[in-house]
Formats: C-alpha cells, structure tokens, sequence
C-alpha cells in the first residue's frame, strides 16, 4: 500500500491519488472484518472495526459505503 499510495501522490492527479489511497486504506481495513477464529466469529465486526475506522480516517464516502453495502462484511463478504 505504501509504494502505491508513494506512486500515486506523485505521479497521478491529487484528486485520484487520494481516492486510491482512501480505496486502498479501505480494503486492507475491510480484509479484517471477514476473518474468524474457526467458526467464533470475528473481534473485527464490521461496526465496531470497519465503521469505526472509516469515520475516523474518512475513507469512504457514504456514496461509496452504499455501492459496498450489499457486501455482508461479517460474513467474509458475501452477497
């Protein structure tokens, strides 16, 4: 993400760097939500994890949130 997010800041416009790096931040947050302890559930729920996180760093907008929405993120993502 690091190299990416280094290439973009300087090699695309601001306004697309960002978002990709916002996508980016987004999806490595979100590839926690789905994992669990061998059918436990997950310390990384989507509400108390992604949601959490998203509002704090601003990643994705609420338009952005509901393209992702019918992603059932607790449950490794399935539609």
């Amino acid at each position: 993400i690091q190299d990416v997010a280094g290439l973009a800041k300087t090699q695309l416009p601001i306004e697309v760097a960002d978002r990709l790096v916002r996508h980016f931040n987004a999806a490595h947050i979100a590839g926690y939500v789905g994992l669990n302890a061998i059918g436990q559930g997950s310390p990384y729920s989507k509400t108390y994890f992604f949601d959490h996180y998203n509002e704090e760093a601003k990643l994705l907008t609420p338009a952005e949130m509901k393209e992702i929405s019918r992603h059932d993120m607790d449950n490794s993502g399935l539609c």
